[in-house]
């Protein structure tokens, strides 16, 4: 099967090697020459981990007709912040038979996707997926190599309302559906999204340490027992946003046990026991995609429909607060908030349709 690859990087290396290896054709793009200067001349991602090898790819490319006019199963790996400009670039290309799949989409990342297809003028009823996470917990050692630390289980996968989800999983690579696990709701991918909860406030809390010239070690070190206390907390404003939308979701504990085939009774002891987070460095700067994505394109939605739920969301504010004086900007004015995305998110208490997605 022919399979586009939209991102070079952690993510994007890892499932191109994956999916190479699994015999499939892969053209890879990114958006700069610069990051994929050397992967252009050898075409070959060398992979660790659980993944061991040297796999060839058809072509590294930036030029997004290279890719989309050559295969129908689109993969964006890149962070949410990108989103809307990739469906600016897609536009002009896509059509009834694409699937493009965002993984993950974050926050209701593929009505965000399909609001812009529209804005440009593309009314084809293309396929917009979304998963609640990454397959793959990995790291990019550099342009042509990815360490595979491990491939999660029963990620979620969801569409719009009234879409045949089962219909469009048989069309794309069967390796992927044994990691997917369809959703019935996109408020389960997108309120389901444990990034939000995992990233921002071990970030800001540790926020002296981050800017050390000190590695330390992000979950095994920089997530106590008292900043897993905070967690477990925004955690559950994130399920009670869930449960007020018709859509429970299970708890971080929980998503780790399955997604890594864990069986802890805490949290604290899933974090610490997880070998997949064993080696796991934290960043040396707070501009990093744990606060640039996951705050306006995790905390931001979810403090927005929270709040007007009626829920205090006493630690989701808090968070925000703290990377926004910490990054000295403004998440709530530049994040994926509901109104923004033009649908009515109450309307999730049944489900995203296509025909919500209104030009306003």
């Amino acid at each position: 099967m022919k399979v586009a690859i939209i991102g070079a990087g952690n993510s994007g290396l890892a499932m191109a090697a994956h999916l190479r290896f699994m015999g499939h054709r892969i053209r890879l793009w990114n958006r700069s020459e610069e990051p994929v200067s050397e992967l252009k001349k050898t075409r070959k991602i060398t992979t660790t981990g659980v993944l061991v090898g040297d796999f060839d790819l058809d072509l590294v490319t930036t030029n997004m007709a290279d890719v989309l006019k050559w295969s129908k199963i689109i993969l964006v790996t890149t962070p949410a912040t990108s989103h809307g400009d990739l469906a600016r670039l897609m536009a002009p290309y896509l059509g009834k038979d694409h699937i493009v799949i965002l993984n993950p989409g974050r926050t209701f990342g593929a009505v965000d996707f399909k609001d812009e297809l529209v804005k440009m003028g593309n009314e084809e009823n293309v396929s917009i997926l979304e998963t609640q996470t990454i397959i793959y917990t990995c790291r990019k050692l550099s342009q042509t190599s990815v360490n595979i630390l491990a491939l999660k289980r029963d990620v979620l996968i969801s569409t719009f309302e009234g879409v045949n989800l089962p219909e469009l999983l048989l069309r794309i690579p069967d390796e992927l559906n044994k990691f997917y696990k369809p959703a019935k709701s996109m408020v389960e991918t997108s309120i389901g999204n444990v990034g939000m909860v995992l990233h921002c406030a071990p970030m800001v809390l540790n926020a002296g340490w981050v800017e050390s010239d000190h590695d330390f070690k992000y979950y095994r070190e920089g997530i106590s027992p008292t900043i897993t206390a905070f967690i477990e907390e925004l955690d559950r404003e994130r399920q009670a946003v869930a449960r007020a939308l018709n859509h429970p979701v299970v708890s971080v504990l929980e998503w780790m046990n399955i997604s890594y085939g864990l069986q802890e009774d805490t949290l604290y002891e899933c974090i610490q026991k997880n070998p997949s987070y064993e080696t796991i460095l934290a960043p040396r700067t707070l501009s990093y995609r744990y606060l640039l994505e996951d705050v306006p394109y995790g905390l931001v939605p979810l403090e927005s429909m929270g709040k007007d739920l009626g829920l205090a969301m006493t630690h989701t504010r808090a968070v925000i607060d703290l990377a926004n004086l910490l990054l000295k900007t403004d998440f709530r004015a530049t994040g994926r908030t509901a109104e923004k995305l033009h649908f009515d998110y109450k309307d999730l208490m049944k489900g995203v349709r296509v025909e919500d997605i209104l030009l306003t």
